[in-house]
């Protein structure tokens, strides 16, 4: 009998049992993706998810921001620059689907953080009003709900910007593990209220850490100034039994131990560009961590036979003991075609059952 998808992704999230086959899931599929999927074929008025019979994802996000006064600054033909309620300048694309820019920031120093720590107060009108709703609704049409604060190190990136927030840092390490510990008692708070309200299936952390071959900053400085704060979250989800995810872009080689050892359920999105490969982290990890992800839209997009070897080859490789999921390598842009991908799920599903 086949299960539910809340089922079935649990168990392929924890490892408390086989599920039925491997979890097909997609967070992000680009809307010129979606275009091109009408234009060959898939119905105008539907869910690609549901209609693909996948196994759905939703998200709740609080809002953990500094709660900063936000609004346009200019605007043109193709772009519009915005300040966020965490201070900073942010260029986005009207034309096309692409990563903002951030332009500037108003924390540039210990100072300025100081200024306006003290707005991460956790008040719980910054869970969504409609809330209990969603929830109610992930159990009637079976979804998979993840409840997504900012994650701490990330956060401080995003408020300092990259220019001057690895060098912060490493000159200032007080006074940025002041910020990972202030969004760390945000969080804590915010899934504590959520889970009074009703409870998620999971917490989901997203951040991209990682770059092309290495972590952003080392592992020691993980593990020194990082470590206890995030490992607090996934206790704190695991004791309340909502299921702690990560989600992490770029080199995910050296990241992979520090989330086993603070306890977080999966890594995602393996980005195969990377250098990730689940056919290695497999033999070496087992079933330590839930490998999520790494099928190459690089692969995808070439021709049905490729798409269809290079799921083969991972699925096989990564779904032994029951903790793999299925997922690009990191979301599905306009070069794969409906037909590739619908042959990478009917490759998943038979070679993915149990």
């Amino acid at each position: 009998m086949a299960m539910t998808t809340r089922e079935r992704m649990r168990r392929a999230l924890t490892g408390e049992a086989l599920p039925d086959r491997v979890p097909l899931c997609e967070i992000s599929i680009w809307p010129e993706t979606a275009e091109r999927w009408r234009n060959e074929g898939m119905p105008a008025d539907v869910d690609p998810l549901r209609w693909l019979d996948m196994d759905v994802i939703g998200c709740v996000s609080p809002d953990c921001s500094l709660r900063l006064p936000t609004g346009t600054i200019c605007e043109d033909e193709e772009t519009i620059t915005a300040r966020d309620a965490d201070g900073a300048v942010v260029r986005s694309w009207k034309t096309h689907t692409a990563t903002p820019e951030r332009v500037d920031y108003l924390i540039k120093t210990p100072d300025d953080w100081l200024k306006y720590r003290d707005r991460l107060t956790p008040t719980p009108d910054r869970i969504p009003a409609d809330y209990a709703d969603t929830v109610a609704r992930s159990h009637a049409e079976d979804f998979w709900l993840t409840f997504n604060p900012y994650e701490p190190i990330w956060w401080g990136l995003m408020a300092l910007g990259f220019e001057g927030g690895l060098p912060f840092m490493m000159d200032y390490p007080d006074a940025y593990e002041d910020m990972v510990a202030y969004q760390t008692r945000l969080s804590l708070s915010l899934i504590d209220q959520a889970c009074v309200i009703a409870k998620p299936d999971a917490m989901w952390y997203f951040s991209d850490l990682g770059y092309k071959d290495h972590m952003l900053f080392s592992p020691r400085l993980f593990r020194q100034r990082f470590m206890k704060h995030i490992k607090s979250v996934a206790d704190a989800c695991w004791e309340r039994d909502v299921v702690p995810m990560w989600h992490c872009c770029g080199n995910v080689v050296e990241f992979i131990p520090l989330m086993i050892e603070a306890g977080f359920a999966c890594i995602q999105p393996l980005e195969a560009r990377a250098g990730n490969d689940v056919r290695e982290f497999k033999p070496k990890y087992g079933n330590q961590i839930t490998f999520f992800g790494n099928i190459s839209v690089e692969r995808l997009s070439l021709t049905p036979e490729d798409a269809e070897a290079e799921v083969e080859a991972k699925v096989t490789a990564a779904m032994p003991g029951g903790r793999y999921i299925f997922h690009s390598d990191h979301s599905l842009p306009p070069t794969v075609s409906l037909e590739n991908y619908r042959r990478a799920l009917e490759t998943a599903r038979r070679v993915g059952t149990y």
